[in-house]
């Protein structure tokens, strides 16, 4: 069959590799989309540490079962979108709904081969909570952006975003957008948007209320003049461009939360903090780490069901072979997902 493989950082090409076999206890799958994450990107850019080489990326999957096991709620032909993480099921974490943190955690595309093959084995652990079954007729490739759409539900439920709230999003890339589609979906009163590319500012205005250009305006006095002065209740990180500093604190209304989204750059990860500031006003800083299999599962329904279009995302679609375009595409920043969907 034919793969991306990642034979080193910046090496990947396109080539024959033997067809995979379904695990003991695991199934066969003929992927139909995987879209590529800024992870992706960076993988390929710089590798990382704990990557084994060589390796098939792509953890944003929507495949056809090939081959199920038996007593499996999946059968073969199902249409599935995959939750990407190996949860063990059985440390503290797991018991409690956070899969996302087991302690033994692997993860498709990464430790294991992902989604940028004609074909995928996944292991036994995947079947129990990783596969979300899709309905008949559901676009395959819209369904890829279940995983970050989960990823988006996960931070906003620990954010606690909710009706009538003022949001601010740092950040209009594809994620960025999802937070706002969301937000709106779950009644924020106004969504504000900051983001330097002009491209991506035009596609958001679309999902947000107002769209900063964070380049050239002042973003405390736009923050001032769209809430009334009271500041905003939740700020979104969704790049990770931006610092969580005392300016995000005085940006926000009393009992305003700040959701460190994405990862910070490693400059950015140790920042003083007015403690007083938070504790006299009720603030909350809250992380959010990709997204437990739950909150996948409800990103998959939202799409297929039609209940949030994301079909607006999908800005660049190719075939296998043409892997390394759409990695350019999504690499440049200009419009929004990537997408490789004809196997």
């Amino acid at each position: 069959m034919r793969a991306a493989v990642l034979r080193s950082p910046g090496i990947m090409e396109v080539e024959e590799i033997p067809d995979p076999i379904a695990p003991e206890g695991g199934a066969l799958l003929k992927v139909k989309a995987c879209s590529i994450c800024g992870t992706d990107l960076k993988i390929l850019s710089t590798g990382h540490r704990d990557l084994a080489y060589p390796r098939v990326l792509g953890h944003e999957i929507v495949g056809r079962v090939l081959e199920a096991p038996e007593n499996a709620t999946i059968q073969e032909e199902d249409t599935i979108q995959v939750w990407p993480g190996i949860a063990c099921g059985s440390c503290r974490p797991c018991l409690r709904g956070h899969d996302n943190q087991c302690k033994d955690m692997s993860v498709l595309g990464f430790n294991r081969d992902g989604g940028f093959e004609e074909m995928m084995a996944l292991p036994r652990e995947s079947i129990t909570k990783g596969l979300n079954i899709l309905p008949t007729g559901a676009n395959s490739s819209e369904a890829t952006l279940a995983e970050p759409l989960g990823c988006c539900i996960n931070a906003q439920d620990l954010a606690e975003v909710s009706r009538d709230d003022f949001v601010l999003i740092i950040g209009g890339g594809p994620t960025g957008i999802l937070h706002a589609l969301l937000a709106r979906q779950r009644g924020a009163e106004k969504i504000i948007l900051s983001e330097k590319l002009e491209t991506r500012r035009k596609l958001a205005e679309r999902a947000a209320d107002r769209v900063v250009n964070a380049s050239s305006e002042d973003l405390s006095s736009i923050v001032a003049e769209e809430t009334g002065g009271e500041g905003v209740d939740v700020i979104m990180l969704a790049t990770p461009e931006v610092e969580v500093d005392n300016f995000l604190l005085r940006l926000l209304a009393p009992g305003g939360r700040i959701c460190a989204f994405s990862g910070p750059k490693p400059e950015g990860w140790i920042k003083p903090m007015d403690i007083r500031s938070i504790h006299y006003r009720d603030l909350t800083l809250v992380g959010a780490y990709g997204c437990p299999s739950s909150c996948n599962r409800r990103a998959a329904e939202m799409i297929s069901s039609g209940a949030l279009d994301v079909s607006w995302l999908l800005t660049f679609r190719a075939p296998l072979e043409r892997i390394k375009e759409a990695f350019d595409h999504a690499a440049g920043r200009r419009e929004m997902r990537s997408v490789i969907d004809r196997f």
